[in-house]
């Protein structure tokens, strides 16, 4: 009677676990999306009222609801439990709850249950006999069910890649084994990508333990799922039709449920990641068994294709480490080709050879652009053959320094499916990979009104990145409506991670006000130059004032020549929430419309070196012959009083002795007038001009890159026009003196300060580029000298310099020899070799920024140095690694600035072209490919693409040059079309082509497509 009772009790505890279970999960296929790759490809993601999960201790009164479905057989039930737990000493309750123990008690018990049984004929033994009824015979061959024996069980043989059987204890059978070996073959099938869906689904992060998933241990069955007590308050969730959560719902009983033998699958549950394939014992060689049925080899070719989509695991900082000491490893900054986001790039640590190739998303395992990584050669990757094939490529193993901030701006849409949990957010940059935003993150309305938000620009950041194909995101912020100009501007700043916030009122007691009288015993501690003919020479619509000149002509013939700097560091005091603010921001940003100030707005006005005014200044003095011998220099601080701010149309129409120059003249001061001013700058223009032949005879170098400038309409601020920024002869002058200053100071830093120096350098450029460089230009007629910045000057001078006339070779040759260089860095002296002090560009051993402190913290740093050595303040007591530190974050901010000054120039020009649309100009081609042509468009600077495919109107065909790319040609066939006859057209670099500029449906693209020639060209 005991077996019997037993029996029928597990019978109908396992039966309504299962069917608690199914139905259960039946629920979570209608509330959880599958997880889904292709948007294209419908998620399946439904919204269901369903309930929530029920805790273990609420399972006896579902068996109870369930009975009550069948009021005809609630007696016969009821009473057989009630007899059951009677047997077994236990008072009755409204719940009860069974652990491990109990389960083995009754495993133990029932040893005689045959579930497998397929007999008809019951032994009831002493059980009760009960009134036949319509089941009668169904229930007696469920009571004679018996759990097969260990013995019985090892010698029933097992499909292949069958789980193993648990060891068991005195040759009892665990209920566990039971539900392996039993009934996971029967749901071997069961399709298990929900639960990353699962995983990820909002209701359950809510309740989601990081710190238990930790240690998260694999759950036995479902006899061991812990019991939920406690209240069960649901909460609402901000979708509508939503199901209701369980707010006390823990990671625990979460796991233990996946784990479920029902489910057939083991899956790994680590901290921040999600659940991942681990095949079982037994399980390994499913893929390669013979008698394997064509769906598992489906689902075993299915998870190798979703494992080659989860990115490696990073190496160990230890093993990273010792890899870079044994050189195994190698560390640089990636950069991401823009306009082709699966190559990345890495400087090999040998500039002579080819910088590293990172091809796919895959191996660069979660880098983004200017991150600091560490490479590991993948020596089985070789290209075809080739000269340019030679390539090493590699794989991203560690990030050692994650520079970019991991946002980026974009659209957000819904899914092809109209996916209520997630929606899609596609990033302009397309170095940046898509999104996976999940609905906790849209916008008001989102979902109803995702129409309204087709022209929205988002700032999303990534907050997990596992696949190669997305990124799980977050909304940060709403920026605005695409095309508008105020809306560009914010998506410009944001996507460089430059912070524009204006300086809070906390920080106002810290300098002084604008009506700042400078002290007499501060006076008496400098030198008084408000005597001197002290001017300035900067951009017409210039504000921040850093430098001026001043010159006068001593009893020996020769001149002293002053450069005043603005004594920026005297208002700055070190080690306050201002400094700190102002070496976080590190520079000020230069876009078209505007200027954002490094420093507070009435600090610039205060240290601006404005005429008329007394100003507190850091000057640099030298005697110099009337040829340009340099004899002597000193540094002092002073107080100037500037006698007029000049442009550089002033100053040039002086050194070019214009009839209106002194018509055109600003207003002076001091009791100078237009003529010493004039003289001053014709003296100062006449040594600037021998100091730059001797600077380019002693091997520098100079690449002008061209820039664009706009006037902007008074009354809305849109472009009218727009110019290439030209270098005359009055720019030179000021770059030659502040070149002379910056050198000066370094050399004196270096010398006080050998290992706090804030110095900077030029690091070579690559080698492996420029010989190619020159060896495709050489069949061209153009005979490059690489040897050094001097012979590369020089080689290049014959065909950009002022006598050419061909300004598209001229930008062409410009752009190609600047390809090949590395970027100009600040660093601090400490460690450093000779060889990286070295500025290639300039050709100097030493070199540092102290000319432009109100836009530069770097000089700012250099001043307190320089101020150290003259004994105007005690030697700073910096840490090495704080130094290190700043120059980093001035390096980052002054690359992010220049970045923003170009995509702002590239806005207001895409504006122009959009107001004066259709602009037909020329354009200089730059490369030729195989479907795509690069050029350079003379009238901008600006860089294009233009693709070939089957929009053209005519064939093309690309004439490679396997010996030298640069060599290629691209043959264009126009169909005769409207009247025109056929016409040839063959394309090379250097030529000179007609396009025509129009406004793309994104408002940050340029559209260019060739405009037909007139005739056949070659």
């Amino acid at each position: 009677m005991l077996n019997i009772s037993c029996g029928n009790f597990l019978y109908h505890y396992i039966k309504f676990t299962l069917f608690d279970i199914l139905i259960t999960m039946s629920h979570l296929s209608d509330c959880v999306s599958e997880r889904n790759f292709d948007v294209n490809r419908p998620s399946g993601a439904q919204l269901s009222t369903s309930q929530p999960f029920r805790s273990k201790s609420s399972l006896n009164n579902r068996i109870q609801e369930h009975q009550n479905h069948s009021p005809g057989k609630k007696t016969q039930k009821h009473s057989a439990l009630s007899r059951h737990k009677q047997s077994q000493g236990e008072a009755a309750g409204n719940s009860q709850t069974f652990t491990d123990s109990s389960i083995s008690d009754i495993s133990t018990q029932c040893q005689n249950i045959n579930i497998n049984s397929e007999n008809d004929e019951v032994d009831q033994g002493d059980t009760p006999a009960f009134p036949k009824r319509k089941h009668a015979k169904k229930k007696e061959r469920i009571k004679n069910l018996r759990i097969p024996s260990s013995e019985a069980m090892n010698n029933t043989p097992q499909p292949s890649g069958a789980h193993m059987r648990r060891p068991t204890q005195n040759d009892v059978v665990y209920l566990q084994d039971f539900f392996s070996h039993q009934i996971s073959p029967l749901y071997a099938s069961t399709n298990s990508r929900y639960l990353e869906n699962l995983r990820h689904h909002p209701q359950f992060q809510v309740s989601q333990s990081n710190q238990y998933l930790m240690n998260a241990q694999h759950a036995a069955s479902l006899p061991s799922t812990p019991i939920f007590h406690g209240p069960q308050t649901p909460t609402s969730v901000s979708i509508p039709n939503s199901p209701v959560v369980q707010s006390d719902m823990t990671a625990k009983c979460l796991q233990n449920f996946l784990q479920h033998p029902l489910l057939s699958q083991s899956f790994n549950m680590r901290s921040g990641e999600p659940f991942k394939y681990m095949p079982m014992q037994g399980e390994e060689n499913t893929a390669t068994d013979t008698n394997a049925t064509p769906q598992t080899k489906k689902r075993n070719r299915k998870r190798g294709k979703e494992s080659d989509m989860k990115f490696d695991p990073y190496i160990s900082a230890e093993n990273m480490e010792a890899g870079l000491k044994d050189n195994v490893l190698i560390e640089g900054v990636i950069r991401i080709n823009p306009k082709q986001f699966q190559h990345a790039y890495v400087s090999s640590s040998n500039r002579s050879e080819q910088d590293i190739l990172i091809d796919g998303l895959k191996n660069r395992n979660r880098a983004l652009e200017g991150d600091i990584v560490v490479v590991q050669f993948n020596d089985s990757d070789n290209e075809d053959s080739g000269e340019e094939t030679k390539q090493k490529r590699g794989k991203v193993v560690y990030i050692k320094e994650v520079v970019h901030n991991r946002t980026c701006i974009g659209n957000l849409k819904l899914m092809a499916d109209k996916n209520r949990q997630k929606a899609l957010f596609i990033p302009r940059d397309q170095r940046m990979p898509r999104l996976n935003v999940p609905f906790t993150s849209w916008p008001d309305n989102f979902y109803v009104d995702a129409k309204n938000y087709e022209n929205t620009l988002f700032l999303a950041k990534i907050s997990d990145w596992t696949d190669t194909r997305f990124a799980i995101g977050k909304i940060i912020s709403n920026i605005g409506q695409s095309g508008d100009m105020v809306t560009e501007t914010k998506a410009i700043l944001a996507q460089n991670d430059l912070d524009v916030t204006p300086f809070g009122p906390e920080v106002r007691h810290l300098y002084p006000r604008l009506d700042y009288k400078i002290p007499e015993e501060e006076i008496a501690i400098r030198e008084d130059c408000r005597k001197l003919c002290v001017f300035s020479i900067d951009p017409f619509n210039c504000r921040d004032i850093d430098d001026a000149m001043s010159c006068r002509e001593l009893e020996n013939g020769n001149f002293e020549i002053g450069v005043h700097i603005a004594d920026v560091a005297h208002f700055l005091a070190e080690d306050t929430i201002l400094d700190e603010k102002v070496a976080e921001k590190a520079t000020t940003i230069y876009l078209v419309e505007k200027a954002y100030h490094m420093l507070p707005d009435d600090l610039c006005m205060l240290c601006s070196l404005f005429p008329g005014v007394d100003k507190l200044a850091f000057s640099v003095f030298w005697e110099i012959t009337k040829d340009g011998k340099v004899l002597n220099h000193r540094f002092t601080k002073t107080v100037i009083n500037s006698c007029a701010q000049l442009a550089y149309e002033h100053a040039q129409s002086v050194l070019e002795d214009k009839e209106d120059a002194e018509a055109s003249f600003p207003e002076t001061y001091n009791g100078f007038g237009f003529t010493d001013i004039s003289k001053a700058i014709k003296s100062i223009g006449n040594i600037a001009a021998k100091f730059r032949r001797n600077r380019f005879d002693n091997g520098a170098l100079r690449i002008d890159q061209p820039k664009v400038a706009f006037h902007l309409n008074a009354s809305n601020g849109l472009p009218d026009s727009f110019w290439i920024y030209e270098s005359k002869e009055s720019h030179q002058l000021i770059e030659e003196f502040m070149l002379l200053a910056n050198m000066t100071v370094a050399a004196r830093i270096r010398e006080d300060h050998p290992s706090l120096a804030f110095l900077r350098c030029h690091p070579k450029p690559s080698e492996y580029m420029l010989k190619n460089l020159a060896k495709s230009l050489k069949p061209m007629g153009i005979d490059l000298n690489i040897d050094s910045a001097g012979d590369l000057h020089r080689s290049l001078l014959q065909h950009v310099g002022p006598d050419c006339t061909d300004q598209g070779k001229i930008m062409v040759l410009n752009m190609l020899c600047a390809k090949p260089m590395t970027r100009a860095k600040y660093f601090c002296a400490d460690g450093c070799e000779d060889d990286d002090f070295h500025h290639y560009a300039l050709n100097v051993p030493l070199y540092t920024h102290f000319t432009s402190p109100i836009r530069r913290y770097a000089d700012i740093m250099v001043h307190r140095l320089l101020a150290a050595s003259l004994k105007y303040r005690e030697n700073p007591k910096w840490d090495v690694d704080k130094v290190r530190m700043i120059a980093a974050q001035c390096n980052k901010q002054k690359y992010n600035s220049k970045k923003a000054s170009e995509l702002s120039t590239e806005l207001y020009t895409l504006k122009y072209i959009e107001m004066k649309s259709p602009v037909v100009t020329d354009a200089a081609v730059v490369e030729v490919r195989e479907k795509y042509i690069d050029v350079i468009i003379i009238a901008m600077g600006l860089n294009r693409r233009i693709f070939f495919n089957n929009d053209f109107p005519g064939k093309y065909q690309c004439l490679k040059n396997e010996e030298c790319t640069r060599l290629s040609k691209m043959e264009l066939t126009w169909t005769a079309a409207n009247g025109l006859p056929e016409v040839k057209q063959v394309i090379q670099v250097f030529s000179i082509l007609q396009v025509e500029l129009y406004r793309g449906d994104d408002m940050v693209k340029v559209e260019t497509k060739l405009v037909r020639p007139q005739q056949t060209s070659s």
